[in-house]
């Protein structure tokens, strides 16, 4: 090291100014505890709560299915199909997983058949802590006319219907699955 004027020649092969060189020394403490303290307040900080609670979510959850247990219960073809998202499966017993267009086909002839009819008991609701999934368990027994339509048949089971929330924060079923406890029971004929 060359000390020259106040002056000396560095290991970066360069002229430093001597006191630049001693105010960073002093400052480098300063700083280190500056950061320190930060870094501390960082992760001290609580978070801020989430724009909707849990219980809130549970409720517009429970709203949604709501809503879709009416337009199924009042067979409004238009209702039932909007309850699903754009992307939905449904999963009925003994039949290939519908989509799109199929969806639409068969929620479209349930609500015209004019032996339709359902009823449902959720027996658990649950959103993830993120707020953007849920899903709702219960059973159900529908009534229904046979493919043949002469027979009137009674179907008991069970459910799982998965919900994604939407961008504008409403709840639409992306996986609704039924599972029956046993085969359809005939009713009646059809008259």
């Amino acid at each position: 090291i060359t000390l020259i004027d106040g002056r000396f020649w560095g290991a970066t092969g360069h002229w430093m100014d001597l006191r630049l060189v001693i105010t960073s020394v002093r400052m480098k403490p300063a700083l280190w505890l500056t950061s320190a303290l930060v870094l501390l307040a960082g992760c001290s900080h609580t978070p801020t709560p989430a724009v909707t609670s849990r219980e809130s979510d549970l409720n517009s959850l429970r709203n949604a299915q709501g809503a879709a247990i009416e337009a199924f219960v009042s067979r409004n073809a238009d209702h039932m199909v909007s309850a699903y998202s754009a992307d939905a499966s449904l999963m009925f017993p003994n039949a290939p997983t519908l989509q799109g267009e199929d969806l639409r086909t068969a929620i479209r002839a349930l609500a015209a058949d004019p032996n339709f009819s359902i009823q449902f008991s959720t027996d658990r609701v649950e959103v993830a802590k993120s707020g953007e999934i849920g899903y709702t368990r219960g059973t159900y027994t529908m009534t229904m006319s046979a493919r043949d339509s002469t027979k009137v048949l009674r179907e008991k089971g069970k459910y799982v219907t998965i919900y994604s929330r939407q961008a504008d924060g409403s709840w639409k079923m992306m996986e609704d699955i039924s599972n029956a406890d046993a085969p359809a029971t005939l009713v009646r004929s059809a008259k």
